[in-house]
C-alpha cells in the first residue's frame, strides 16, 4: 500500500459522507418545488415573493454537490493523481490491514453514524404527522418531505451497514490490474 492509497480512501470516505448530504438537499429541492407549486396555485399564500429563484439556486447547488460526489466516489484516481505528488504513488506505507477492510469499517461508521444522526428527527417528526393525521389537522408538505428524505437516509444507512463488504470489495478493487488482466 502507498500514499496514494491513502488519499484514495479518504476521498472516497468523504464521498460516501456526502452522499447523506446529498440526500439533505435533495429535501430542500422538494420543499422549494412544493412551495413554488403551491404559490402558483394560491397567489396570496406567498404575496408577490417570487419562489422561481431560490428553487433555481436550490437545483443548481444540488446538481453541483451530486457531481462532486460523483467525482469523489467513481473518479477517486483521477482526484487522487491531482492531488499527489509523484514519490506519494511509489513510497510504500506499512497499514494494521488491507484497503478492503479499511472501506468497510469506514463504510459501517458512515452507515451508522447517518443512521444515528437522523433516527431522533424521524421518530419525533413521525409521531407529530401520526398525531396531527389522527386529529384531522393539515399536515405540511414540508414535513411530509422531511420524513422521505429521513426516511431515504435511514434506509441508505441500514443498506450501506448490512452491504459494507460488498461496497468495500467493489471500491478496493484494482481498476489498473484488473484492465491488465483483460488484456
Amino acid at each position: 500500500m502507498t500514499k496514494s492509497d491513502i488519499y484514495e480512501i479518504a476521498i472516497k470516505i468523504l464521498g460516501f459522507y456526502l452522499v447523506t448530504l446529498l440526500i439533505i438537499q435533495l429535501r430542500e429541492v422538494l420543499t422549494y418545488a412544493t412551495f413554488l407549486m403551491q404559490s402558483q396555485n394560491n397567489s396570496d399564500m406567498m404575496g408577490n415573493f417570487n419562489q422561481t429563484p431560490i428553487l433555481i439556486a436550490t437545483v443548481c447547488s444540488f446538481l453541483i454537490l451530486a457531481a462532486f460526489t460523483w467525482l469523489l466516489l467513481f473518479r477517486t484516481r483521477g482526484v487522487t493523481k491531482l492531488i499527489c505528488k509523484k514519490e506519494d504513488f511509489e513510497e510504500p506505507i506499512k497499514l494494521f490491514t488491507d484497503k478492503k477492510t479499511i472501506y468497510e469499517i469506514a463504510l459501517t461508521i458512515v452507515g451508522l453514524l447517518t443512521i444515528i444522526l437522523t433516527l431522533p428527527d424521524f421518530a419525533y417528526r413521525l409521531k407529530n404527522h401520526i398525531q396531527l393525521i389522527q386529529n384531522d389537522f393539515s399536515t405540511e408538505s414540508y414535513d411530509r418531505s422531511f420524513l422521505v428524505t429521513a426516511g431515504l437516509k435511514i434506509l441508505i444507512g441500514v443498506i450501506v451497514v448490512i452491504y459494507s463488504k460488498t461496497i468495500s470489495r467493489y471500491f478496493s478493487k484494482d481498476k489498473i490490474n484488473e484492465q491488465n488482466s483483460i488484456i
